[in-house]
């Protein structure tokens, strides 16, 4: 028995010895890896507020920046400004497109219907002040059956209720639906309240005049091919305004002569997902210039392309945007994601009676995907006001997003400071 109690008593203390040991050596260990994981966090962090910090010095730099050559040149030629002049505020997006992807997002399963809402709320709120809001409804709003080429007629109320209100339908997927597809695209968004320009169904819709506060200014808008052109009819193309030097001509001197004091074209052209203007988009462009036309917005691209002033034969601004790049879309590249509301100011002079452009500045946009699984999963966001606001902590962005925010709005400033 004794022997037991001296085995028992020194497996005890060998064991207890070891214990102490152990568990002291474990508990320095862990202390230390603590020390050193909350100091490698600590500095990470640091490391991402300087970051945060020089990035949104840069971004707020940027944003002075681009614009002020064209601007700068705009005032040296607006030099005659009074108290008596009207201001007119118009702004300008890109392509509307409806994907299928866009369509489940917007599906509610238990009241079989569409809410596409929560993929503008973001952004309504800063293009509502302008008097006329542009853009290119590249989507049909047709009833049936839906795909990524017709939409209910809830996206276009969705898109209205964002401030959208003048739409041209001249683009490559014009007649994808057919003539009576087109119709019913300008019929339903004529009942939704949209001026839309860009059809030649019957009564022409080719050119629209418009009084914008004390001016008039005339709409015209154009399409350079259509995606299915080789299987329609002459007489289905003849209902789409499709780009010609002898049709432009014809509709602007229309437009002058029903009293168009401004004239905009809204233009569908050049390459898909492509940086790069086109010999054929700067040989049209100093066609229209030539022939009077006072603004060209410029579509098809599904990314932004550089912007620049160009002087007529009377010495006036023309303001060129080669592509505003896509307004709402699920198009996969960051280029197509990374988009902008074109903020263009005109003056009508107190004194002559005639309209300049006064302004030009945007606002940068960006498509956010939250994931298929997401309650809504697409959303516009206001890119630099986003970015700016982030922090590292939880700003309802990733740290992914935020980065490919900053790579866009990088982008947006090298493309538009070329």
């Amino acid at each position: 028995m004794a022997r037991n109690r001296r085995n028992t008593r020194r497996k005890r203390t060998i064991k207890d010895v070891i214990s102490n040991k152990t568990f002291l050596m474990i508990v320095g260990i862990l202390l230390a890896i603590i020390i050193v994981c909350i100091g490698i966090n600590e500095y990470r962090r640091y490391e991402d507020r300087q970051l945060f910090a020089k990035q949104k010095e840069e971004l707020q730099k940027q944003s002075e920046e681009i614009f002020s050559q064209i601007n700068d040149n705009i005032a040296q030629t607006n030099q005659n400004i009074s108290e008596a002049d009207t201001i007119i505020k118009m702004s300008a997006v890109g392509d509307i497109l409806c994907s299928n992807a866009m369509l489940e997002d917007a599906y509610d399963e238990n009241t079989k219907s569409y809410n596409f809402s929560h993929m503008f709320n973001n952004v309504s709120g800063f293009i509502d002040d302008a008097d006329i809001i542009m853009g290119t409804m590249e989507t049909g709003i047709i009833e049936g059956e839906y795909n990524d080429k017709k939409a209910p007629i809830e996206f276009a109320r969705a898109v209205k209720a964002s401030g959208v209100n003048l739409v041209t339908i001249s683009h490559n997927h014009s007649l994808d639906n057919g003539v009576s597809g087109l119709k019913e695209t300008r019929d339903n968004l004529e009942d939704l309240g949209f001026s839309v320009v860009g059809d030649r169904i019957e009564t022409s819709n080719a050119v629209i005049l418009k009084e914008v506060k004390n001016a008039k200014i005339g709409f015209l808008t154009y399409t350079c091919f259509l995606d299915n052109e080789s299987v329609v009819s002459k007489e289905e193309k003849e209902c789409v305004n499709i780009y010609s030097e002898e049709q432009a001509k014809s509709d602007i001197e229309y437009a002058k002569e029903n009293g168009a004091e401004y004239i905009c074209v809204m233009i569908h052209w050049g390459d898909a997902i492509s940086l790069n203007i086109t010999d054929e988009q700067k040989e049209i462009a100093d066609f229209l210039v030539e022939n009077g036309v006072d603004l060209i917005l410029g579509a098809h691209p599904s990314v932004v392309q550089p912007m620049e002033v160009k002087q007529n034969s009377e010495g006036e601004n023309v303001f060129i945007a080669y592509s505003i790049g896509t307004y709402v879309s699920t198009l996969s590249a960051e280029e197509a994601r990374t988009e902008l509301v074109l903020n263009i100011e005109l003056r009508k002079s107190g004194k002559d009676g005639k309209v300049y452009l006064n302004k030009v500045d945007y606002t940068p946009i960006y498509m956010l995907d939250n994931g298929e699984q997401a309650v809504n999963r697409f959303q516009l966001i206001d890119m630099k006001a986003t970015a700016t606001a982030y922090t590292g902590e939880d700003e309802g962005i990733t740290r992914e997003t935020y980065d490919k925010l900053v790579d866009g709005l990088n982008r947006l400033n090298k493309i538009l400071s070329l």
